[in-house]
């Protein structure tokens, strides 16, 4: 269902504790497709869309995160796995990115 979806993003959402991002996102999940309004699904593929709506890049590149990583974050790991870094806030790594795995596993 929709709440439990909801849940889960709820879990994950930034600006609970101070060692994450301050920005208040609220993750809130838009079911597409594949889903009825009594959440019975349809047999068709389920999309679903978080809006980004609190993005600021530049918070990234105004501090240390040039030069330092992230606590519990996997841009040290992915750096050292692929030698690049999205320095700005995305890459594989990110929060938006990830955001997807957590709504699909809620449904699974």
């Amino acid at each position: 269902t929709r709440e439990l979806i909801q849940k889960d993003l709820d879990r994950r959402r930034p600006g609970q504790s101070k060692i994450t991002t301050p920005r208040n996102e609220a993750d809130s999940v838009e079911i597409l497709s594949g889903l009825t309004t009594e959440d019975v699904t349809l047999g068709t593929p389920i999309a679903m869309l978080v809006r980004n709506k609190d993005q600021r890049s530049q918070d990234y590149l105004q501090n240390d995160m040039k030069v330092a990583y992230r606590p519990s974050h996997a841009d040290a790991t992915y750096d050292a796995k692929y030698g690049v870094r999205a320095i700005a806030g995305g890459g594989r790594s990110s929060a938006r990115e990830t955001i997807g795995r957590v709504a699909a596993g809620a449904i699974a």
